[in-house]
């Protein structure tokens, strides 16, 4: 079964717009997201507690279900990167991140998403997995006790985890009970052509999909139908998969302009749209072939 969901990168510093995101989820036809969890990198602020207070409503009040949560990667004038060379680094971004874990055990889901790293010289990566690997041995108790699987993220450029092999390495290392996949769809760069491919050979692993689109160079996070993905093709691959998935429309911060927020609910309709889109694909691609302009 395919789960569909959006992420939500928080409720706002302010509880009115907070509360227009209560209103937007009880009105969509989505009732999943993906929780981030960058705004708890700063315990003390507004933004933290309010994010933390609304999150446990939506759960709360079932008006939506929490079915991923995004662990940090940045933020708070700190580095979260998992693969810090530097033992004591590392070592304190895997508590940070435990207590993270730890402090919202309430709010964790099944799946959980994880970044390998920033972006350190290729020549360092075969060093930094074993470095990425420590921490996921260090989370691993916590995945136990709470009962999620750590879903390490397709990445692009020169972060860790940007390639089939990269992301083998670390994974095949872990039982599938609680090390798996999130396939980031907009981080393949110049491979968009091999997705179905991609994601056929990693999906006894893959748990959950981030959506977006992108120009075939770097990622964009734009809604399905702006870039080059062929989305019919992608989706003949996720539904080949023969185990419950969860996908995660990533796209809603592109809906920013110039600083101002979109309203919650259009942020939500466009992304009912994007999965009714990618949902038919084939049909909308042959429609957009045979039409043409007339003068």
């Amino acid at each position: 079964m395919i789960k569909y969901a959006v992420t939500v990168r928080d409720f706002s510093d302010d509880r009115e717009r907070a509360e227009l995101w209560m209103q937007a989820f009880r009105r969509s036809k989505l009732k999943a997201i993906e929780l981030s969890f960058f705004p708890n990198v700063e315990p003390d602020s507004e933004l933290t507690k309010i994010h933390g207070e609304y999150a446990r409503k939506l759960k709360n009040e079932k008006i939506a279900e929490i079915a991923s949560v995004h662990l940090p990667f940045m933020g708070g004038g700190k580095s979260w990167d998992m693969s810090l060379a530097d033992e004591d680094a590392r070592k304190d971004v895997s508590m940070r991140l435990q207590k993270i874990i730890r402090d919202n055990a309430d709010l964790i889901p099944a799946n959980v998403t994880m970044h390998s790293s920033m972006e350190p010289p290729l020549e360092e990566h075969p060093a930094r997995i074993e470095c990425v690997c420590r921490t996921i041995e260090e989370l691993l108790p916590l995945a136990e006790e709470i009962g999620f699987s750590l879903n390490v993220e397709y990445l692009p450029r020169k972060c860790i985890g940007n390639c089939i092999a990269e992301l083998e390495n670390i994974i095949n290392r872990f039982d599938p009970k609680h090390v798996n996949l999130c396939m980031d769809v907009n981080h393949v760069m110049d491979k968009y052509n091999e997705l179905p491919d991609i994601i056929a050979h990693l999906a006894p692993r893959i748990r959950t999909f981030h959506f977006n689109d992108y120009d075939g160079i770097d990622e964009k996070h734009w809604f399905p139908g702006q870039g080059v993905i062929n989305w019919g093709a992608v989706m003949k691959a996720v539904r080949a998969i023969d185990h419950d998935v969860t996908v995660i429309m990533e796209c809603t911060k592109q809906l920013e302009v110039f600083g101002r927020l979109p309203d919650p609910y259009f942020a939500l309709r466009q992304t009912e749209a994007a999965y009714w889109y990618i949902e038919n694909y084939n049909e909308i691609e042959q429609r957009l072939k045979e039409f043409e302009i007339k003068y």
